[in-house]
């Protein structure tokens, strides 16, 4: 219990370190960032690090999909709503797109991670394999590198290669950053969890749009369709904003512009959506008021 107590005290104090890492850069306070990098290197171990990036990644997946899924769902409903259909069909359509986005998103999702976890493995291990067979080119490689893309002289580019060469594993993953272009592998956040979440966050989110419907059509409440639409959009644009405004937060960007540019974003959606459904609407009728058979000869 108290090695748990410990490590979450430790968890905490990371968090408040990182906050004043960045407020400091925010101030361009040097002591400031000086003194809040000397307490991370006291509270901070592995353990913890590890943990706080798998939160980084959860929380992605979650603004990743509760953003698309309210942003497609509301287009959806918007454009419904433009072509003057019923209720029913609104939350017909809207849960329809929330069921099979839903899953594309998180199988989408599971599958480029996977594609992309099993590509900087077989590069690194690529990498790893030349190295051992032929590091005197690979050495050369990175010497180069440094001489004509990072602006240093050969001999000192010379001495930091083939001193960090001696440890083959930093020298490899240092190659994957410069050479290559990507982080080297550590272990990875499951793909499948970032699917689920994905998946998950795209459901819930996206039945914000259509949940005022159901509501108020399962109540039975007396509301004309106009008022009903205006409480729905008004609703998606405070879940939007909220989500930008979190997104902001995990990325140190100003989260009130953030959430200001997920709502336009949303609105000019929803806005072309709502227009299409109009414009159908005038040239071809509505929709659900043609019938539901075919008249018998």
């Amino acid at each position: 219990i108290l090695a748990r107590v410990h490590r979450r005290r430790a968890v905490m104090a990371s968090s408040n370190t990182e906050t004043a890492i960045r407020g400091a850069y925010s101030r361009r306070d040097g002591v400031g960032s000086r003194e809040a990098h000397e307490e991370k290197r006291r509270v901070v171990f592995a353990k913890e690090e590890h943990a706080s990036a798998e939160a980084g990644e959860v929380i992605k997946s979650l603004v990743f999909g509760g953003l698309d899924g309210i942003i497609t769902t509301f287009a959806i409903v918007a454009a419904v709503a433009g072509a003057h259909m019923r209720r029913e069909t609104v939350i017909l359509m809207g849960a329809a797109n929330l069921v099979a986005d839903g899953i594309s998103m998180g199988l989408g999702d599971y599958l480029s991670e996977v594609a992309e976890q099993r590509f900087v493995r077989h590069e690194f291990e690529r990498e790893q394999w030349e190295m051992a067979n032929f590091p005197e080119g690979e050495i050369e490689e990175m010497i180069s590198i440094y001489v004509d893309q990072k602006g240093l002289s050969r001999e000192d580019a010379s001495t930091i290669m083939r001193t960090l060469a001696k440890y083959p594993k930093p020298f490899v993953e240092l190659m994957c950053v410069d050479e290559l272009g990507f982080i080297p592998p550590t272990d990875p956040f499951p793909a499948w969890k970032k699917g689920l979440v994905t998946m998950i966050a795209f459901d819930v989110f996206g039945a914000v749009p259509i949940l005022v419907y159901y509501v108020a059509t399962s109540a039975h409440f007396s509301i004309d369709d106009d008022t009903l639409f205006l409480v729905s959009a008004a609703a998606t644009a405070c879940t939007m904003f909220a989500l930008g405004f979190t997104k902001a937060s995990l990325t140190n960007q100003p989260m009130f512009r953030s959430g200001a540019m997920m709502l336009v974003n949303g609105s000019l959606a929803a806005a072309a959506a709502f227009l299409i459904g109009s414009v159908l609407e005038t040239a071809y009728g509505r929709a659900d008021s043609c019938p539901a058979t075919l008249p018998s000869r």
